[in-house]
């Protein structure tokens, strides 16, 4: 039995990383797409009315395999030094971020056990997306992302000023051009700053947008500087990124 737990574990830990991802990983990854993807489709009032029935008897079997998944993990957590021996290490486990993750995911299957038809409470299987912070790989992209903001911090706040001064001087401007024009949507800086955010973004909604010449050429200047405002953050968090898996690719040497 000791043998294995300790198989088992190491299924669960992965930690013949040289081999890649262990089947019990595998396992748990396909069901937390299929989970997820069950729970996105459930949504679609055509597909829950003619499939609802299939959708809510795989989702169960789903919540059972996630069931016996935790319940794995708690029996191995005191293998794991980071947790420690016995009821304790347990303990230490079923409080970790990791395990209240699993424990998330568990509870819709609990809550369809009720019964219940409620769309609020169909809709909370989607809290299972959380599962995804379990793996590997999510893990490490967050941190390379965390990486990325903390080091390039004073890059991101000169491009987040850069934005902040073209809004405010293209709506100001905006203002005075069109605001006699289009009293009901230029009429004061605020509503200008409306149109300033959905140009510079490239959104672009239609609902005000300049018809005077003067108003035209301002808001295509400002439509061409407002490359700049998803260029430059773009590279400097790619800057940021290159350099967290760089960084990360010279401490696994």
């Amino acid at each position: 039995m000791n043998s294995f737990r300790r198989q088992l574990n190491n299924q669960i830990t992965n930690q013949n990383e040289e081999s890649g991802t262990s089947l019990f990983n595998k396992v748990s990854g396909i069901a937390i797409a299929i989970s997820i993807l069950l729970a996105v489709l459930e949504t679609e009032s055509h597909i829950e009315i003619h499939f609802g029935e299939l959708i809510r008897k795989i989702d169960l079997v789903i919540g059972f395999l996630f069931c016996i998944e935790y319940l794995c993990r708690l029996w191995v957590s005191p293998l794991q030094h980071r947790y420690g021996r016995g009821l304790k290490g347990v303990i230490r486990y079923m409080l970790s971020p990791l395990a209240v993750i699993d424990a998330v995911a568990i509870f819709p299957t609990f809550i369809g056990a009720l019964g219940s038809q409620f769309y609020v409470l169909r809709v909370i299987r989607l809290l299972r997306i959380a599962k995804v912070g379990r793996s590997k790989r999510f893990q490490q992209s967050v941190s390379h992302f965390n990486y990325a903001i903390s080091s390039k911090g004073r890059e991101l706040q000169l491009a987040a000023i850069y934005t902040g001064l073209l809004l405010l001087v293209s709506s100001t401007l905006m203002y005075f051009v069109e605001s006699k024009v289009q009293p009901e949507l230029f009429g004061s800086i605020p509503r200008c700053i409306w149109w300033a955010i959905t140009t510079v973004t490239t959104v672009g909604y239609g609902d005000a947008f300049p018809i005077s010449v003067l108003g035209k050429v301002l808001a295509s200047i400002t439509a061409l500087l407002g490359i700049g405002v998803v260029a430059v953050p773009t590279g400097i968090l790619a800057a940021g990124f290159s350099e967290s898996i760089s960084k990360g690719k010279m401490n696994d040497r």
